[in-house]
């Protein structure tokens, strides 16, 4: 791999690690200014949120699989998982499941 692409992947996983914290920060920036109260789960909103699809595409990654994750990300049409619409995000976690699934498929 050549040092500028090594590069580029380095300002590309910084610009992921920006969108976490920023997600991050508006989480606690909200917590802070809602009373506390017992909250229902909404059924408008899905039950897959952009933690949980980082959290596995992080996995995936680290598993050896970050040019499937990043083709996953290509064929939604967005550059990091932030960027996945709300209405795309339980079939991204579907495939990235399905994903996960294919590293444990035997192979011959």
């Amino acid at each position: 791999m050549s040092k500028i692409k090594m590069l580029l992947d380095v300002v590309e996983s910084m610009r992921s690690l920006a969108d976490s914290v920023e997600v991050l920060a508006q989480g606690i920036a909200d917590g802070q200014n809602r009373p506390k109260t017992e909250t229902k789960p909404n059924p408008d909103k899905p039950a897959v949120t952009h933690e949980m699809l980082r959290e596995l595409a992080v996995k995936l990654s680290r598993g050896g699989q970050k040019d499937d994750v990043k083709t996953l990300l290509e064929s939604y049409g967005v550059k990091n998982i932030t960027a996945v619409a709300e209405p795309d995000l339980e079939g991204f976690y579907a495939d990235l499941l399905s994903l996960e699934g294919d590293e444990n498929a035997p192979t011959y």
